[in-house]
């Protein structure tokens, strides 16, 4: 039990205040969260997630906090933790010492800051958390937001200004076949983002009203198809950023966080004019809400709803969602899709074409009888044949120390009856 002080305020007060001045800072900047203010176990504990944890922003922390709170010292100051904790009013009485109000900044797994003290606040209290909060997040157009995304598990191609290390190199040629699809991308998706004044002209000419340009799409067809190469084709194509997010990867490695940190994504795209945001594996949310899904999937489950419903308000950005299994997406997420596009394996024809993409050396016969054999394989299966053709080829070849020559059709066959054995094996034992 602590000794009130002077001055205190009660909880659900300073609580409403410190929203209050946060949302009078948020306003006119969608995505930013409210800290979450809980009072457990007569503790009152503020946290709430910047969009970068760095030493230069900790380093303004501690001088902010040093004009508004007495005593402060610093307990902690390593690479990625820091506390500092008020020693309280009187520095001869270590009794008070653990009474302190205490600013814990994280940076181990995803970037928070913790602040706690046992009992009320008071008013130099509220301020200084108020004044954190504003410190990490600052004007938007300051922020980097290929280093927080980047620390959020997500990544950015494509940036003008730095396109060696994110360059986008796959063109329509990249997918063998598919003719069907791709020209339904460039028609529902492309068209759009190359020239949305035509489709904004139309529309307010027969309806006087712009145009409902896509806002969100869903990829849908199984493994291997060409979904995340589609996705960087059309970025490059459409001169456009792409930010790529494992939402399976997101929810595995920041298990308990992963709502958050899928909120944060969300966030640093706002910072982009245009871009796309690809959001492969979002089958790992599959189930609907009422299927019993686990709170922390739930979680992020509700962000993203909310987050595609924000983003449609938006002229720049546009969603792409990728899934094996669309009818296992919840209902409310479905809706959120203003299209969806299949991706089927590819049929006979298709396949001759991926194999001809990978094997230049056979012939149309050849290349035929791989395809005709190959019935149930998908695109990067057949890629994955081709290159282990390759391989296996020049080991032979190391082994009997032949001159280099390309695989015989022998080779390539040999490999396409292994795969099928393969995927039969997984589809008996699945």
């Amino acid at each position: 039990m602590t000794d009130a002080r002077p001055g205190e305020i009660d909880f659900i007060t300073a609580k409403q205040q410190i929203e209050a001045e946060i949302e009078r800072f948020m306003a006119g900047r969608a995505g930013l969260e409210i800290p979450r203010i809980v009072f457990e176990k007569g503790e009152l504990k503020v946290t709430f997630a910047p969009p970068i944890m760095d030493r230069e922003h900790i380093v303004d922390a501690l001088l902010l906090l040093k004009s508004c709170i007495e005593n402060l010292r610093v307990h902690t100051m390593e690479a990625s933790f820091a506390v500092f904790q008020s020693m309280g009013s009187n520095l001869y009485e270590t009794k008070y010492f653990s009474q302190g109000i205490k600013f814990k900044f994280i940076d181990i797994g995803y970037p928070r800051v913790e602040i706690s003290r046992p009992g009320n606040l008071v008013q130099e209290e509220i301020q200084a958390i108020v004044g954190l909060f504003k410190l990490f997040h600052p004007a938007v157009a300051k922020v980097n937001p290929t280093a927080v995304l980047s620390k959020l598990g997500a990544s950015v191609y494509g940036l003008p200004g730095d396109e060696e290390r994110t360059a986008l190199t796959e063109t329509w040629d990249s997918i063998g076949g598919y003719e069907k699809t791709k020209q339904e991308v460039q028609e529902t998706i492309l068209m759009p983002l190359q020239h949305p004044e035509v489709f904004h002209e139309v529309s307010r000419l027969s309806r006087g009203a712009s145009a409902g340009l896509p806002r969100a799409i869903l990829f849908e067809g199984p493994p291997g198809v060409g979904k995340t190469t589609m996705a960087r084709i059309l970025a490059k194509e459409a001169g456009l950023p792409l930010v790529y997010v494992p939402v399976e990867n997101i929810l595995s490695k920041y298990y308990g966080e992963s709502a958050q940190n899928m909120a944060a994504i969300f966030d640093a795209c706002e910072v982009f004019e245009r871009a796309i945001l690809f959001l492969d594996e979002i089958d790992s949310l599959a189930g609907s809400r009422e299927e019993g899904l686990i709170e922390a999937t739930r979680r992020v489950l509700s962000v993203l709803l909310r987050k595609i419903d924000g983003f449609e308000r938006k002229n720049g950005i546009l969603t792409i969602g990728a899934t094996n299994r669309a009818m296992d997406l919840d209902r409310a997420l479905l809706s959120r899709f203003d299209t969806i596009l299949r991706f089927p394996m590819p049929d006979a024809k298709e396949r001759e074409a991926i194999f001809r993409q990978y094997v230049h050396h056979l012939n149309d016969a050849e290349l035929k009888g791989l395809s005709e054999l190959g019935e149930g394989l998908s695109g990067r299966n057949i890629r994955d044949i081709c290159q282990m053709a390759e391989r296996r080829w020049a080991r032979h070849l190391v082994l009997e120390k032949a001159a280099a020559s390309a695989p015989p059709a022998s080779t390539y066959l040999e490999l396409v009856r292994e795969k099928i054995r393969d995927i039969e094996w997984l589809q008996l034992h699945s």
